[in-house]
Formats: C-alpha cells, structure tokens, sequence
C-alpha cells in the first residue's frame, strides 16, 4: 500500500484530512509541482475574467523545523501560512500564525471617490485584488488516526480589514490504495472585514452599487474529497466544495450567488 506523504506538528487541516495523520511530530516537508483544472461559480460582479472552469499551475508544499513552519496547501482555504509550532500533547497542537495570507479585494487607496462622477466610482468600486494579511492562533485536535478538528482566529494587521475565524471537521479513511476525506467547516467574519469586502460607503454609492453596511456573519460548508498515489511520486487528487453564504453576503450589492462551489482535480509530483 502506498501513503500519500503528510506533515509535522503544524499542519493545515487540509493536509492533515487529505493525507491522513502520520508522524506530525517530525521536522521536514514535501514539495509538490503538477497541473490542475478547476470549476467554480461566479459569485461577485468583481470577477471581471471569470470562467466557468479553468487550467491552473499546482504549486503546493510544506515544511517544518523545530517548530518554525511555512505552508501553502493544494486544495486549502487558509491561504498560506507562516508561524511557529509552541505546544504539542499526543492529541493536541498549538500554533502562532504569524502571517496568514489570502486574496481579498480592495479599493485604491489614492482614491477620494466623492470627487468622481457616477461612472468613476463604479469602475473604483469594482476594487482591485489584493492580500489579507492577518496573525493569530490556531489549535488542532487529532484523534483514532482519522479524525481531526481545528480551529484557528486570525486579525489582519496590514490593512486592519478585520478578524476571521474558522472552526473545521474533518475525517479521511483509506479504501485499499484510494484516501477519501470529508470536511465540515463554520466561518466567522466580523462586521470590519464584511464592510471592507462587501459594503458601500455613502460617499461610494451610486445607483448601480447602492450604500450597503453589512455586520458580521456565520457561513456553512462541505468539502468532500479523494486522493490516490499514482506511484510512489505522482498523486491524483479530486475535491468538491461548497459554502453557503450568509445574507451579509448575498445582500451585497456585488453578490450574484448564494453559495459558491468549488470543483478542483490534479495530478501533482512529489518531491
């Protein structure tokens, strides 16, 4: 039987709940370099180059020494992590995230939008792409070698667009060589970081993007998902996800969806 290689004492969930837990204690990492092809729904009128599915170049890997980690996992939703491993038990870990980073949207910052007219701030409002990066704590429960729980809170100190926490289940369980897994997961946004992404200021506001101020929010999701080594190098991986949004969200004036789902199948080297 072949393993699908997973890391250390820090560890994203969806490296854990994907590969299974195996040595989390040791220090060392995987690389891994592939292809993938991607679906996803549009959701927000901001996705300008949206497409139904898309081809994507898969870079993903860990790595970990005496506590000191860094990650950016295939297939996770916590974007890239920086931060250091300060406790461990057998069944618990605890780590600082001492930057957490995601895409996000904001507005050009060299902008006064009441000194645009109606079509000017519709083009400012349609923002730009940019980084979220938060720090803060995140805490992992392993237990019987398949179930895992973590829950992680993190504050942006960049742009100071708010906190963000997620708690998340997930068990895996092997069939001969094939590794499934399913993940539950509840996300709390603060009403700070549901402004900056989805609200309308009242000097903003224009008839196509009226003046929005969402509060904070709960959103629900389900991941389920299959990997299957290739050979002792190569991995397939599949997953589906999907989160429903919550009406902070889906009242925004750039929402166009319900929910987002979220289809990714790779084949991926590993180093």
């Amino acid at each position: 039987m072949i393993f699908i290689p997973v890391m250390a004492s820090a560890s994203d969930i969806a490296s854990s709940v994907t590969g299974g837990v195996d040595n989390r204690l040791a220090n060392g990492g995987y690389f891994e370099l592939g292809a993938s092809v991607y679906g996803v729904n549009k959701v927000d009128i901001r996705q300008t180059d949206y497409q139904a599915v898309q081809p994507s170049l898969l870079i993903s890997g860990m790595y970990q020494y005496k506590g000191l980690f860094v990650e950016m996992v295939h297939q996770s939703q916590d974007g890239i992590n920086l931060g250091f491993n300060f406790w461990n038990s057998d069944n618990w870990s605890l780590d600082f995230l001492a930057a957490n980073l995601k895409s996000t949207w904001a507005r050009p910052e060299d902008v006064d939008p009441s000194t645009l007219n109606e079509a000017g701030r519709n083009a400012y409002l349609l923002s730009e792409e940019s980084l979220y990066v938060g720090a803060g704590f995140r805490a992992t429960r392993y237990w019987d070698g398949n179930y895992v729980f973590q829950y992680r809170i993190v504050s942006d100190y960049l742009n100071d667009q708010g906190i963000q926490s997620t708690a998340r289940l997930g068990k895996s369980w092997q069939v001969r060589n094939w590794n499934f897994h399913a993940l539950g997961s509840i996300e709390y946004s603060s009403s700070t970081l549901n402004r900056n992404l989805f609200g309308i200021g009242s000097d903003e506001a224009t008839e196509l993007f009226p003046e929005y101020h969402p509060g904070s929010s709960f959103s629900y999701g389900l991941e389920v998902g299959v990997a299957y080594p290739i050979s002792e190098s190569f991995v397939f991986r599949a997953m589906y996800r999907v989160n429903v949004l919550p009406d902070e969200v889906t009242e925004s004036p750039f929402n166009q969806a319900d929910y987002v789902s979220f289809f990714n199948a790779s084949i991926s080297y590993v180093f």
